[in-house]
């Protein structure tokens, strides 16, 4: 997948944690992982355990 692909793939996780729900996501890649979610002064990380895909930016 190209990065514009998974940013379509996670669009929706990355809609949620902008409004405030950072915990409880499954990964939208393998389904196996629970996602990691940080937020530092406005730059996140979002990294899924089990398959290591993961998106960083600001926010």
């Amino acid at each position: 997948m190209s990065q514009d692909e998974d940013l379509m793939v996670l669009q929706d996780v990355l809609d949620e944690i902008v409004n405030g729900r950072t915990e409880g996501h499954a990964c939208p890649f393998c389904g196996a992982g629970k996602l990691s979610v940080q937020l530092d002064e406005g730059r996140l990380r979002v990294e899924c355990p089990a398959c290591g895909k993961f998106f960083e930016g600001y926010l």
